[in-house]
């Protein structure tokens, strides 16, 4: 049981800090890069008269174009698992016909991640619901500063609950963490539309 236990307990942990990491709202806990704290986060709007909980080819066109230029090789998509039909069917217009956009894994060679904009997308619990801010997230996890101290922390006790012959369990870790960019950036050239290596879809309702 106390194997089980260690496993359970560092699995939980880190499903709270990953949890945290992406949409915390930094109190007793890391502030989160889809949180509505971060001031570095891009939030594109969404397409004149688009259905609600809706993703389109343009959304991902203009996330993609929003997203800080040298974080684009080590940028992945993170989204809610809902999205994945949307995605599958997801095509542009060309002539008559229509091109893919969305890659499905496949192949031997393959790194078993689907893809767009030949970047890995990656279904994950802590996305929100399809159709709100962080259902779908266009990011480069290098730019996240995450501190811990000391790792998972574990001990186990017969004294606490002498009485009635039970054993207790502890775990503990201690994190922070926060965007490293403070704000986001406005391009020296261009538009004035702002860049980070955090860009999110706006609610679709």
């Amino acid at each position: 049981m106390t194997a089980i236990f260690t496993e359970s307990f560092a699995n939980e942990l880190r499903f709270l800090v990953e949890d945290a990491v992406y949409e915390g709202d930094g109190a007793g806990k890391p502030a989160g890069f889809t949180h509505a704290n971060n001031l570095s986060l891009v939030s594109v709007t969404k397409e004149t008269n688009q259905a609600a909980s809706t993703v389109v080819a343009q959304n991902v066109m203009k996330m993609r174009s929003r997203l800080f230029g040298p974080s684009r090789a080590n940028s992945v998509w993170l989204i809610n698992q809902d999205i994945e039909p949307q995605l599958q069917q997801m095509t542009l217009a060309v002539g008559t016909g229509g091109v893919p956009v969305y890659m499905p894994a496949s192949g031997l060679s393959e790194d078993g991640f689907d893809r767009l904009y030949g970047r890995p997308v990656i279904p994950i619990e802590y996305a929100s619901t399809l159709g709100t801010v962080g259902d779908i997230v266009l990011c480069d996890p290098s730019q996240y500063i995450l501190i811990d101290k000391g790792g998972v922390r574990q001990a186990t006790s017969m004294h606490v609950a002498f009485t009635t012959e039970e054993q207790a369990f502890r775990a503990s870790l201690r994190v922070d963490g926060q965007s490293a960019w403070a704000n986001v950036l406005t391009p020296f050239k261009g538009t004035g539309n702002t860049l980070s290596p955090w860009v999110a879809l706006a609610t679709r309702a």
